[in-house]
């Protein structure tokens, strides 16, 4: 009896974050907001743990990150980019993708590798960043491996940071024309 009781509070309970919060949440990842500012745009008072875990399932239901690429990178021409800029960034980006359809452009994430591996690696790399471009690459559950997420305007602003603030290397992955690009900053 115990456990048809404990299946419906359950589903209860499922519910009634839907109503007053699921929709809201994916609505707002969708606008491409982080993590901290979802939590304060929500009506209902509802756990960090639970909002990161529908945003994540959302970003990987809708294609928006990914865990592997829907093709063989084997087959990739690689091109390597040096800039100094990010207007020198933003025009590549823009050019690649008109090709290719913001759904097939990808930014490689090793940032999950990193936070369990090497975080003071993770510190450095982010360090470029402003607060709200961290705190939305923080909020994320990124998976162990490498993750993809699409190159959607936010995530060009992050890869551009990433490459001038002079802590990373980025790896751009277009789907469409095969095409990897390796952006590093010019010296």
């Amino acid at each position: 009896m115990g456990e048809g009781k404990d299946y419906f509070n359950q589903a209860l309970s499922d519910f009634m974050f839907e109503v007053a919060s699921g929709g809201s949440i994916r609505h707002l990842v969708d606008l491409g907001y982080s993590v901290d500012q979802i939590m304060g745009k929500l009506a209902f008072p509802t756990p960090r743990a639970r909002v990161e875990k529908v945003v994540y399932k959302h970003m990987t239901e809708t294609g928006l990150l990914l865990s592997k690429l829907p093709v063989d990178e084997q087959t990739f021409r690689v091109a390597t980019f040096q800039a100094r800029h990010p207007d020198q960034i933003s025009a590549r980006f823009l050019k690649l993708l008109e090709q290719n359809g913001e759904e097939n452009a990808y930014l490689e994430c090793p940032f999950g590798e990193l936070a369990k591996d090497d975080p003071q690696r993770l510190e450095t790399v982010l360090s470029g960043l402003n607060s709200r471009e961290r705190e939305y690459i923080k909020g994320i559950l990124w998976e162990r491996n490498i993750m993809y997420h699409r190159l959607n305007s936010r995530m060009r602003e992050i890869a551009a940071k990433l490459v001038l603030g002079g802590n990373a290397q980025i790896r751009c992955l277009f789907l469409k024309t095969k095409e990897v690009l390796v952006v590093k900053k010019k010296v």
